[in-house]
């Protein structure tokens, strides 16, 4: 592309955003409201070492990957603390760092660990079933699995984020398929990707996290190309959305993801510290948070979840704590930005992304 071309379209690009950032701010009450949250620095029960992930099980039992403490904790619905597992290893039952937690529809507890490159299964009081995986590019081997997703018919979707590829497995851990590839799309089309062709569908950049919804497609945050990608349960592109921005529908690295009764999407985006709220089909709708530390306020959201009875679950990383929101019905927003501090690699905030 000629350099006078880029030149015009940096400079459109630049009155879209001027005029977007002049909108009113995004509002928490608008999407959501706090209804609980518990949590602060420290490697005591209740405590934690960056948040990583956090699921919720058919009971509304709420597992979380506390990364630096080594170990799942397990709450109530409003924060008790219930039990504990894990400590420093590499064997069974222990972590180095777990990140993705993912609970099956009979309760099994899945967790991997992003630095020995092991998925483990455990039942929901933390009893150790089984371990499979081991660093390596072939099927079964990883290189960082930060995160896990299960289908309604039990298979395990493995988000293996230095080997760009999702990796697919039975609930016993026998490998079924993979896709993906490297694949980083150039900041100035993704910045522009409205007025620009975005393309390397299928290729992930740094992908930390995944779902799968109940289309029963597989639902990728691919993070530092800063878009949702969605596939079938066998690999085959289906959409995408999303690029480089502040506005509504923009993002500065996706984090998680998560689906709620109503069948939207919401995806954290991590340093624009807010939750935004997407239709399936990946129409903007709403949005909610800010940089803060007061309650609805975020440092890092990291982890989302939901429950059975629709409450939200966000694992709020610098702040070591959880968040559960209860969701609003969600209006079409007027395309509020709210603010970010600049980014820094998310390896550098040992986020693991």
């Amino acid at each position: 592309m000629r350099p006078a071309r880029i030149r015009i379209l940096a400079i459109v690009a630049s009155a879209v955003v001027a005029a977007v950032v002049t909108l009113e701010a995004a509002r928490s009450a608008d999407g959501a409201h706090v209804v609980a949250m518990w949590g602060s620095h420290g490697a005591e029960p209740g405590q934690f070492v960056g948040p990583f992930g956090v699921a919720v099980d058919r009971e509304g039992f709420v597992y979380v990957t506390d990364s630096g403490n080594h170990r799942v904790q397990k709450f109530t619905r409003d924060g008790t603390f219930v039990l504990q597992w894990g400590g420093r290893g590499t064997g069974p039952g222990t972590f180095v760092k777990p990140t993705g937690i993912a609970v099956s529809p009979n309760n099994t507890v899945y967790v991997s660990d992003y630095f020995t490159d092991t998925i483990q299964q455990f039942t929901g009081d933390g009893r150790f079933l089984r371990m499979w995986g081991k660093p390596g590019t072939q099927p079964g081997e990883f290189d960082s699995p930060a995160g896990l997703a299960v289908g309604r018919d039990g298979a395990v979707y493995v988000m293996d984020e230095y080997n760009f590829r999702v990796q697919k497995f039975t609930s016993e851990g026998r490998f079924l398929t993979a896709w993906g590839a490297k694949g980083k799309v150039n900041v100035v089309i993704s910045a522009l990707n409205f007025l620009l062709p975005e393309d390397r569908e299928g290729q992930f950049y740094y992908p930390s996290r995944l779902i799968v919804g109940p289309d029963h497609l597989v639902y990728v945050a691919d993070s530092y190309n800063n878009r949702i990608q969605v596939f079938t349960p066998e690999g085959t592109f289906v959409r995408k959305w999303g690029g480089l921005g502040f506005w509504g529908g923009r993002f500065r690295v996706t984090s998680d993801l998560a689906i709620d009764a109503a069948g939207q999407i919401l995806v954290a985006d991590f340093y624009n510290n807010r939750i935004q709220i997407f239709a399936v089909d990946g129409t903007y709708l709403d949005q909610f948070g800010e940089p803060g530390q007061d309650p609805g306020q975020f440092d890092g959201p990291t982890g989302l979840a939901i429950s059975l009875s629709g409450d939200l679950y966000v694992a709020d990383f610098h702040h070591h704590r959880i968040q559960r929101f209860h969701l609003r019905d969600h209006r079409p927003a007027s395309g509020s930005v709210t603010g970010a501090r600049e980014p820094t690699s998310l390896r550098e905030n040992e986020h693991g992304p």
